[in-house]
């Protein structure tokens, strides 16, 4: 391990063995990574294209993430392990069962680990204010690893962003952390306990400084939506497909890349009207000859 370990920071690829709508980029990526060697590839959720619904989508991912040139950690997002309770309908919520799946595929989904001064503690942001059992196993679990950092500097990975501005505005579009789990971080960071939070799910990038603490966006490999900014909120981020590259030293140093080879798709025509278009391709509902859905679980 050097002095500044080199973390290749991705996020929101959406691998689907049936519906591969964004392979292509996921190979560039293969290729750059084995180019650049970094020491460890983080993942910021939505790891698959529906794996909430479909196992097959999570094995897929799995293998995807085992072709990686390095060791690598993953966070689920809600394409994984379904919505936050508190903002979907209940047949797209988080549940016990699709997180058993996740783990059962993927591995652990929080985790902690050292990196010369810093300590990355990776949370499934999709269990919070869930009611789970999860939820309050991890809030034990993010306690102890934050006790047991030996001074080392602590950077949290989820995969839904913090917030926009402040960590105390009123949230009124949905995208950001619940105000109760921003409520159970604020003690942390007026403590000094942590100094970065790094996210996905917007897919754009953003590196902004809130409050006194860093706050990196990561693009998604995969697509954006709406890059013209026509009808989504607006919050300042880039957005392009493409990865992050940390350079973890005293401070971070923070990267943006945007592979030439690269895609930029634009989803903005498939989730205008609510995600429901996208959600009809991805399971094969308007798609019938593009692989099967027959691997669709409930």
């Amino acid at each position: 391990m050097t002095n500044s370990p080199f973390v290749a920071f991705i996020s929101d690829p959406h691998l689907s063995r049936e519906r591969p709508f964004f392979q292509f980029n996921w190979e560039i990526l293969i290729d750059e990574l084995a180019q650049r060697s970094p020491e460890l590839v983080i993942v910021g959720g939505d790891v698959t294209l529906d794996g909430a619904t479909n196992w097959s989508d999570l094995e897929f991912a799995k293998e995807q993430l085992d072709r990686l040139p390095c060791p690598w950690l993953a966070v689920p997002g809600n394409h994984d392990i379904g919505d936050l309770v508190s903002c979907a309908k209940p047949s797209s919520r988080v549940t016990e069962e699709r997180r058993a799946q996740y783990i059962q595929a993927m591995g652990r989904d929080f985790w902690s680990v050292d990196l010369a001064n810093w300590r990355i503690i990776g949370l499934n942001s999709m269990v919070f204010t869930s009611g789970l059992s999860a939820e309050a196993e991890q809030e034990m679990f993010l306690e102890r690893a934050l006790a047991e950092a030996d001074g080392r500097q602590v950077a949290i990975l989820s995969h839904i962003a913090v917030c926009d501005n402040s960590l105390a505005e009123k949230d009124a579009t949905g995208w950001f952390m619940p105000e109760a789990t921003r409520e159970m971080f604020a003690s942390y960071l007026a403590s000094g306990k942590i100094k970065l939070f790094l996210s996905g799910d917007m897919h754009q990038s953003r590196d902004r400084v809130i409050d006194g603490v860093r706050h990196v966006w990561a693009t998604s490999t995969a697509f954006v939506t709406d890059m013209m900014e026509e009808w989504r909120p607006k919050f300042g981020g880039r957005k392009r497909v493409g990865w992050t590259e940390l350079q973890f030293g005293t401070d971070v140093v923070v990267k943006m890349h945007e592979p030439r080879g690269m895609v930029d798709f634009d989803l903005g025509n498939w989730v205008h009207d609510g995600a429901a278009l996208y959600y009809e391709f991805a399971r094969g509902e308007r798609f019938r000859g593009f692989g099967s859905a027959k691997d669709t679980v409930a």
